[in-house]
């Protein structure tokens, strides 16, 4: 192989640039053909790529983002563990899903192959999905009552599971033996190394056409032409420090709620993201190791920074990540993990994307780029026992895909327009789902009244009515209280709903569907059954409906700025009822009209009212005089402001100062307690408004611990 520099032709750069992606393409597509696994046709649960021969991705599939940075781990492990004995050779391929070897959590089997050339390893390919089931306490090994990964079901370090181009049986069967879905398993099994086999096909006819050297030049110079971007997009961005917290729903043996907090630093040309301010690791399944935090970093950074910057290895030149080990997001082995998706993962994405939004809203080129939260923790249903055919089943719904989005400057969010970490997201088919479940779905529809309120408001998500249908499934989580918002808005709109999920028992349910018609939930009869604490999984009776409602995105900006025009579309589609519109949006209704004049009196008195808000620190220095020169946006309603003197301030767009601009502005607000009625908020916890203290409009809505400080979330570098 020549190792020598090649130069490379423009044109020549391009195709085999296009003819990498395609091999991903094909990837995916040889796994979608032979697993079958509804996780990969249905759900989008899985993710492919292309890596150098240490394991930096050079092309990466446009599915679940977590497994991106979570399949380059699993290479390095590989590298690492295997190198010596038993060797990586020719033909060779490595299952890994041991979430301290890279896996995100253990439902996430990767399969990582090498390619040699000339005798030498120049390339990995790899290809990743969720498993229905790897064994362990509970069914579809995701117990979020684990309390170690012993009971989690099986954790595979690297292993050589094709050696030469041959399956080794014994531990083929070895993994088989472990799962409650062993048929199923095979297949995805054979769709990953499917996978691999059309990654080989691939660069095997680009090696042939334009060599190794070409090759390995273009893929080394996408990862430097990235880097470069995301360099040069970084020094566009001002010098801050910017904070974000994620809180954890899931609680054992503590009355504390967990945290994910993440400071980010950027300086230059480089980013710095510290979660050492996080939680300890609990004592459940919420926890996420190394791998996991990079995961949730990759589906936050990736789009929201790097959203027109190919996505390689390049990306992450540009920064360094502490956390400490032993944190909630970095867990020590042999913490539980299995529930991190929805637990330490999403909220390492969730505060992390929210810290770079607000980074991105001190730009005035950039703002249009930040966002409200999307849709928080999944809750997506687990059905299992004995199906329709006499057959035992375990699988997921996963209509928790359909989630609403968050919301922009100068846009709403977008319904069910799927997680930010799945680019090219696929939403159940109902159908589908009832061939494979013992369910009938009596509805799904978009939900009402769960987006985030606010000037944009946030997209809608889907909600679903199911009955248990011939067979006896269990379902769950059920009948728990999720009460820790997590989907939070950004410069005074409020947050997403959360999950909802209950059971209306002894309902009329079988007497509306025997008289011809199909039950809608204000229509069921019986008693709903909910409850405080950790959501608990149900045997579905013939007389329940299974209740379910995802959480939605975060809205942005005052409520009371949304324009009435919007606010009758609301009302008209039934994303708000007419409840909602009077207390949030100060909508004045008149036979079932806005009326714009009163609506317009009504916000203002709801302004006024907010004026009297009490002020912690009312004392403030005042600029040396009025002739203020605008420095920086913070948001679209705060702005950084500069004196004669060259001291800088925080200034409210009606022109009042509200501190100096070393200060927290919070300090110098009007505080109150605020929140949408429609959420609910753990005891521990409090939703606090800042307003203007003269105008009254709202600046930030924050969820925060009972007596706690009010948080600084950013500090602008203006020396």
């Amino acid at each position: 192989m020549n190792d020598h520099p090649v130069a490379l032709d423009p044109v020549a750069f391009e195709v085999v640039r296009h003819r990498l992606l395609g091999i991903t393409e094909e990837q995916a597509a040889r796994l979608s053909s032979i697993s079958g696994s509804k996780h990969v046709t249905e759900m989008s649960d899985y993710n492919v790529g292309l890596y150098l021969a240490d394991g930096s991705v050079a092309t990466m599939g446009r599915t679940i983002l977590f497994h991106s940075s979570s399949m380059a781990a699993m290479v390095r492990h590989v590298v690492a563990d295997c190198s010596g004995n038993p060797g990586i050779r020719p033909g060779d391929m490595f299952v890994v899903n041991n979430p301290w070897k890279g896996a995100v959590h253990g439902p996430d089997m990767g399969l990582v192959a090498p390619y040699f050339a000339d005798g030498e390893l120049l390339f990995w390919s790899g290809a990743m999905m969720h498993m229905a089931d790897i064994g362990g306490m509970r069914a579809g090994s995701m117990g979020l009552d684990a309390t170690e990964s012993y009971q989690e079901g099986l954790l595979l370090p690297p292993v050589k599971l094709v050696e030469g181009g041959v399956v080794r049986t014994d531990i083929w069967n070895m993994i088989l033996a472990q799962t409650r879905s062993a048929a199923a398993m095979a297949l995805d099994l054979k769709g990953l190394m499917a996978a691999n086999h059309a990654a080989t096909d691939g660069l095997d006819k680009l090696v042939a056409q334009y060599g190794t050297g070409t090759l390995m030049g273009v893929m080394r110079r996408l990862i430097e032409r990235s880097a470069d971007r995301m360099r040069r997009r970084l020094l566009e961005l001002p010098d801050a420090t910017v904070r974000a917290v994620g809180r954890l729903d899931h609680r054992t043996g503590t009355d504390q709620i967990p945290v994910v907090a993440v400071e980010v630093r950027k300086q230059g040309e480089h980013l710095t993201f510290d979660y050492s301010g996080s939680s300890e690791q609990m004592p459940d399944a919420t926890n996420c190791t190394w791998a996991g935090l990079m995961a949730g970093l990759s589906a936050a950074l990736l789009p929201t920074i790097a959203y027109d910057i190919p996505w390689n290895e390049g990306l992450y030149r540009a920064i360094t990540v502490v956390c400490p080990e032993g944190k909630v997001c970095n867990a020590r082995p042999p913490a539980a993990v299995s529930g991190n998706i929805a637990g330490a993962v999403w909220e390492v994405e969730i505060a992390t994307l929210t810290a770079l939004s607000k980074l991105l809203a001190c730009s005035d080129t950039y703002l249009s780029e930040a966002q409200a939260a999307p849709a928080g923790r999944p809750s997506a249903l687990s059905l299992f026992g004995v199906n329709q055919h006499g057959e035992r089943f375990t699988g997921r719904t996963y209509d928790v895909l359909a989630s609403g989005g968050g919301s922009y400057a100068d846009h709403d969010g977008v319904s069910t327009q799927g997680h930010h970490n799945i680019e090219r997201v696929r939403v159940s088919n109902v159908e589908a789902l009832e061939l494979d479940f013992p369910v009938l779905y009596l509805s799904r529809q978009l939900a009402p009244s769960a987006s985030g309120t606010g000037r944009q408001r946030g997209g809608q998500s889907l909600g679903a009515l199911l009955i248990r249908h011939k067979g006896t499934p269990q379902a769950g989580p059920v009948a728990g209280a999720w009460d820790v918002p997590d989907s939070m808005g950004m410069f005074g709109g409020n947050p997403g709903a959360e999950n909802t999920t209950y059971v209306v028992s002894g309902s009329n349910v079988r007497d509306l569907l025997s008289a011809g018609s199909v039950p809608a939930l204000e229509s069921l009869t019986g008693d709903r059954l909910e409850g405080a604490g950790a959501p608990r999984v149900r045997t579905l009776l013939d007389d329940d409906v299974l209740v379910w409602r995802g959480t939605a995105g975060a809205g942005w900006g005052d409520p009371l700025d949304r324009p009435v025009d919007a606010l009758r579309h609301d009302l008209d589609q039934g994303v708000i009822d007419p409840g909602e519109a009077a207390t949030v949006y100060g909508v004045v209704l008149v036979a079932g009209h806005i009326d714009p004049t009163a609506t317009q009196r009504r916000r203002d008195d709801i302004r006024a009212a907010r004026t009297s808000w009490p002020v912690t620190s009312p004392d403030r220095v005042a600029p040396v005089d009025y002739r203020l020169s605008r420095v920086a946006p913070l948001g679209d309603v705060l702005e950084i402001v500069r004196d004669r003197d060259g001291a800088h301030f925080v200034q409210c767009r009606c022109g009042n100062v509200l501190s100096r601009a070393e200060q927290n502005w919070r300090d110098h607000a009007g505080v109150g307690t605020s929140a949408d009625p429609g959420l609910r908020m753990n005891p521990l916890l409090e939703m606090r408004g800042y307003c203007c203290p003269h105008c009254g409009v709202l600046l930030s809505v924050d969820c925060c611990e009972v007596g706690s400080a009010h948080p600084h979330d950013v500090e602008l570098d203006l020396a």
